[in-house]
C-alpha cells in the first residue's frame, strides 16, 4: 500500500536560516540564527510541511572545517530552534568542493532526491527557499516552487534576478515573509 506523500519546505541554511559569512560558518560558535527563523518554521509546520535542510558545505572539501563540526552546527541549530518552538525534520549537506562535480552540490538535486526517498515527499507540492540563484535553480530542477529571500550576504537587485535563466516564483525579504506568502497561497 502506497502512503500519501508529504509536502516539504526545502531550505538553504546560510543566508536563509542564519547569518552567512564570507569565511564560511565553520563551527557552532559562528552560528547566528535570524530572530524570525523559528516563527517561520512554526508557520510551515502548521501548514503541514516537512522541513528539510539542503545545503552546500564546501568548507569541508576545502579543508576549512570537518563533517563532525558541520554535524555539531546542525545539532546546535536544532537545539536553538527547539528552544523557540522550531524544528527541522532532515539535514542533507554536500561536503564536496566544487571541483569534485558530485551529484549533491546545488544546483544539482542529489540531496533532494535522497530526502524525497527518505521522507516520501511530493516535490510538486513543495517549496525550495534560499538566498541565491543556485537555490532557485536547485528547486526548479527538482520540480519545486521556488522562493528567493533577501537575507544573504549580497542580495541580488531586481534587475539581476530578472536576468537569471530561471526566476523565483516568489521573492521575500526574509524567511518569515516567505512563510506568510506561502501561508496565503496554501489557503487559497
Amino acid at each position: 500500500m502506497q502512503l500519501n506523500k508529504s509536502k516539504a519546505i526545502f531550505l538553504d541554511r546560510d543566508g536563509t536560516l542564519n547569518a552567512d559569512s564570507v569565511n564560511y560558518i565553520k563551527n557552532k560558535n559562528e552560528l547566528v540564527i535570524f530572530n524570525f527563523t523559528p516563527q517561520a518554521l512554526q508557520i510551515f509546520k502548521k501548514l503541514g510541511f516537512m522541513i528539510i535542510l539542503i545545503t552546500n558545505q564546501s568548507a569541508i572539501g576545502r579543508g576549512l572545517t570537518t563533517k563532525e563540526a558541520v554535524d555539531e552546527i546542525h545539532r546546535e541549530l536544532q537545539r536553538q530552534l527547539a528552544k523557540r518552538g522550531g524544528t527541522i525534520d532532515g539535514f542533507y549537506y554536500c561536503p564536496h568542493a566544487p571541483a569534485e562535480h558530485c551529484d549533491c552540490r546545488k544546483p544539482k538535486t542529489g540531496n533532494i532526491s535522497r530526502a524525497v526517498g527518505d521522507f516520501n515527499l511530493d516535490v510538486a507540492a513543495s517549496y525550495f527557499i534560499g538566498d541565491s540563484e543556485k537555490d532557485v535553480q536547485t528547486g526548479a530542477a527538482a520540480g519545486c516552487k521556488t522562493v528567493l529571500v533577501r537575507t544573504g550576504i549580497k542580495p541580488p537587485a531586481d534587475e539581476v534576478i530578472r536576468s537569471w535563466s530561471i526566476e523565483p516564483d516568489l521573492i521575500a525579504e526574509n524567511i518569515l515573509q516567505a512563510a506568510r506568502k506561502i501561508e496565503n497561497l496554501e489557503r487559497d
